[in-house]
């Protein structure tokens, strides 16, 4: 098992990276520390719990995690296919009685790590589901840290669905500089897209002072791209627009993502205003 120190590492990497200077990131990880019982207030409780959204689909919010020592809520996505088996996007931690409860929905086959930093929870899931098939997007197999980990990676996610999803879930990917890559996913039947960091929602009243002035400063608490995804996105060029006014133009009703408040109403507006400043 990835302990949440070393898997934080990819993600802040991603979100801090170049914006911050190695002082200055010293200076706010030590603002940012906080007595281990304020972390519950930073997730969406009740957490490690199995929570129905739309049709088929269930979101599961746990956390906190550790980006660059700031704590942030994160959130895994559940879908059922039509073969009874189901698909975790974005595995959060394994607990018994998580595990218990979504045995009781159908088998786990599908485990999708969707950017190279939400992989951090595979290895515990490729521990107690050894049958599922984990797929990546394909650069997360260059990630040492990974390789290290252990973690076992089966097929690399692509810009169309696989035969296992294909007419239930359309895919696509978003393929940015500095190695970004995010494969998002449309659950046709309930109209519900669900990204990882293309779209970020937190709420600053639920993180600790110093990570709430970060996230504002880098537009996370906004519903759009926060800046550290922006610049990477921007490196992708072209590419990027035609990918993302390809997601756009799917007009789905509901929005998930990993990190903040869901869209659960008009869904296509508040996409289309999210991504206003690239299309």
């Amino acid at each position: 098992m990835t302990s949440g120190k070393q898997a934080s590492r990819p993600h802040g990497g991603l979100i801090f990276g170049g914006a911050l200077g190695a002082g200055a990131v010293a200076w706010l990880l030590w603002l940012s520390r906080g007595a281990a019982g304020q972390d519950a207030a930073i997730a969406y409780p009740p957490v490690d719990t199995l929570k129905p959204f739309a049709d088929d689909v269930w979101i599961v919010d746990s956390g906190p995690v550790s980006a660059m020592g700031m704590k942030l809520p994160v959130r895994m996505t559940v879908f059922r296919l039509k073969d009874g088996g189901l698909l975790l996007h974005s595995p959060t931690r394994h607990t018994p009685q998580l595990e218990r409860a979504l045995s009781a929905l159908g088998p786990v086959r599908h485990l999708v790590a969707p950017t190279v930093a939400h992989w951090m929870f595979l290895k515990d899931w490729q521990r107690v589901c050894p049958q599922a098939t984990s797929w990546a997007v394909p650069a997360l197999r260059d990630r040492a840290a990974v390789r290290k980990a252990g973690v076992r990676i089966d097929a690399d996610l692509g810009d169309a669905a696989p035969e296992a999803w294909a007419g239930q879930i359309t895919q696509g990917m978003v393929r940015g500089g500095g190695g970004f890559e995010e494969a998002w996913f449309h659950h046709r039947a309930s109209g519900t897209l669900v990204l990882a960091d293309l779209v970020e929602n937190l709420e600053p009243a639920k993180l600790r002072p110093v990570t709430a002035a970060v996230m504002r400063a880098t537009l996370a608490t906004r519903a759009t791209t926060g800046v550290h995804v922006r610049a990477a996105l921007v490196l992708g060029g072209e590419r990027v627009k035609t990918a993302v006014a390809t997601m756009i133009a799917i007009r789905p009703d509901r929005v998930i993502f990993a990190h903040g408040t869901p869209f659960t109403r008009h869904g296509a507006s508040r996409l289309r205003r999210a991504f206003s400043w690239l299309v």
